[in-house]
């Protein structure tokens, strides 16, 4: 344990110098992300699966053995400075891309420090950063790499998508239009179209070639906060927190259907290699927390996933379409299941959980906490103290109680 503590201050202070002369920063290595994981990739052989989360790192993971084998740390500072929001993998596995709230928190989400909204381009083999992409002015929300990985394109709570070469680290079309944040970008399979999803309810249709407009999409009644290519290019889909799931023909736009409906707003989409499958993510508000698989293009609900115990931002379907990845909850777990019928293949998590409760007893001779989400209130903040921990003991040892307290 002390030798994995002594590794991870190590990388988190040796890439945090080449980005930056900062100080070190004492981090806690729980075995797994403490905070909502906002992306999923599978590498190309499915052997390990990539998760960036807004606990600031990325973390590589052994599908086998359900073990971390690398954790990526990049710009991370007090409070929100560093959160990593969005995060792609070329399908070479050469590039990752990452994302997210990676400048100084001034009380604003829109006054960020000015000029600090970069993308990072590490090299996936080595975590080495390659180098920065710079030209937005707001939070990066979302990341998706061109076939081949050439190109790159992000979106903003600025409002726009830009469009970037992977080689010169410039941009090649500014992707104007959209009145609210865009939270959603693909790529479709031959490269030609970019597909872009806002807070203003619209799905927007690019040439990527030229960055003209194609076409808005519009039928959504919320926020669109995924789109995604099935991979054969034929269809486009969409999700939104208006709780549908929309089918639309992938070179023109042209409405298809509402393929399916949720209990719950839509927060993630992917489709598995065939293009027959779609699997959805979930938000946590009230009710049951379900993951759907639908088939492509009937709609029929094939397997409904309830395991996740929280919100589910990221998802993720094995190159051989049989395994689903679905990320979130309140132990910031990552579940692997079997896409036909919903059986659990594995677990990958740490060893902490949240703490949502602390407090002195009246004598301050203890500190209590408890780790089981409740009402808010002035006597138990955010839930019950469940275990305590004695500051002085009869003997003057420190003393730790599992009991109630």
């Amino acid at each position: 344990m002390l030798r994995r503590l002594i590794w991870s201050i190590a990388l988190a202070v040796s890439l945090s110098a080449v980005a930056q002369a900062a100080p070190p920063v004492l981090t806690i290595d729980t075995g797994g992300h403490k905070s909502s994981i906002a992306d999923l990739c599978f590498t190309g052989d499915a052997r390990y699966l990539v998760s960036a989360s807004k606990d600031k790192t990325v973390r590589v993971w052994d599908v086998s053995t359900g073990e971390t084998v690398r954790v990526i740390r990049g710009h991370i500072a007090p409070g929100s400075e560093g959160k990593i929001f969005a995060a792609d993998l070329s399908d070479d596995d050469r590039l990752l891309a990452v994302g997210g709230w990676l400048g100084a928190y001034t009380g604003n989400r829109s006054r960020i420090e000015e000029g600090s909204h970069h993308i990072r381009l590490i090299d996936f083999q080595t975590g080495e950063v390659m180098g920065i992409f710079k030209g937005h002015t707001n939070v990066i929300d979302g990341l998706a790499f061109s076939p081949g990985g050439s190109r790159l394109v992000s979106g903003s709570s600025d409002d726009r998508a830009i469009i970037w070469d992977t080689a010169t680290f410039s941009a090649i079309h500014q992707l104007e239009g959209h009145t609210d944040d865009v939270y959603a970008v693909a790529f479709s399979p031959d490269g030609r179209r970019v597909a872009t999803g806002s807070d203003d309810h619209t799905v927007k249709l690019w040439d990527a070639r030229s960055g003209s407009l194609i076409r808005t999409l519009t039928g959504h009644t919320e926020r669109v906060r995924t789109v995604v290519f099935t991979p054969d290019g034929r269809y486009l889909l969409s999700g939104s927190r208006d709780k549908t799931l929309r089918l639309w023909r992938g070179d023109t736009g042209d409405f298809i259907k509402v393929l399916g409906t949720s209990n719950r707003h839509i927060r993630g989409l992917s489709v598995t290699p065939d293009s027959t499958r779609v699997v959805t993510g979930h938000a946590w508000r009230t009710g049951p927390r379900v993951s759907h698989v639908f088939e492509i293009p009937s709609g029929r609900n094939i397997v409904s996933f309830d395991q996740n115990t929280n919100t589910v931002l990221a998802t993720a379907v094995s190159p051989d379409g049989r395994t689903v990845a679905t990320g979130g909850g309140d132990e910031r777990e990552i579940y692997l299941w079997n896409i036909d019928d919903g059986r659990v293949a594995g677990k990958l998590v740490g060893r902490g959980r949240s703490v949502y409760a602390v407090g002195f007893s009246a004598d301050g001779r203890s500190i209590a906490w408890g780790k089981t989400w409740g009402r808010a209130d002035l006597v138990h903040g955010r839930g019950e103290l469940e275990q305590e921990l004695a500051l002085k003991s009869d003997f003057g040892a420190w003393e730790l109680s599992m009991e109630g307290s």
